[in-house]
């Protein structure tokens, strides 16, 4: 019987990649949390990487589906997971600790080529849709379009008119 085991993390990635002072689109914060707590290998390459809460799944009611996880699995008979919610470590840095979540692995899937797309494009790599508000300078404006610098994606303002009516009682 032959058995493969894949690798997980990033083969080459180094922590002088990550760096804000590389761009503006990477986050200090995670910068900050992987030099304190990411495995990196001698080498080169990084233990940690980026996974997707599945849907329809115990973990799915706790954090919410499609919430992003960094992290690695471990201890293939308990199916463990060490790490923590990306957005906590995108909020706190090194404050956001990493956890052991015993049975979490299966509930889980790994974002492929999360780091590759996190080097060319920065937080747009979390935030492909543009929804989140970053604090940092994310967009140029000109007139009704929005151009982000991470990325480069332009969106167009769209101004939708509405009737809201307030109701009121008085004497009669």
């Amino acid at each position: 019987m032959t058995t493969t085991t894949r690798a997980v993390g990033h083969a080459t990635l180094t922590l002088k990649q990550l760096a804000p002072s590389v761009s503006a689109a990477f986050s200090p914060n995670l910068h900050s949390w992987m030099r304190a707590k990411a495995h990196f290998y001698k080498g080169g390459g990084v233990l940690q990487t980026v996974y997707r809460v599945k849907p329809d799944t115990k973990l799915a009611k706790e954090f919410g589906a499609g919430t992003l996880m960094i992290g690695f699995p471990e201890d293939p008979t308990e199916k463990g997971f060490v790490g923590v919610r990306l957005m906590s470590v995108l909020c706190q840095g090194t404050k956001a600790g990493d956890y052991y979540y015993l049975g979490m692995a299966p509930m889980l899937e790994e974002v492929e080529g999360f780091w590759d797309q996190y080097l060319k494009v920065g937080r747009c790599a979390i935030d492909p849709e543009h929804k989140e508000g970053f604090m940092a300078d994310r967009y140029s404006m000109d007139g009704d379009v929005r151009t982000c610098r991470w990325c480069g994606a332009k969106h167009e303002r769209v101004l939708t008119p509405r009737t809201v009516f307030d109701e009121t009682w008085k004497s009669a």
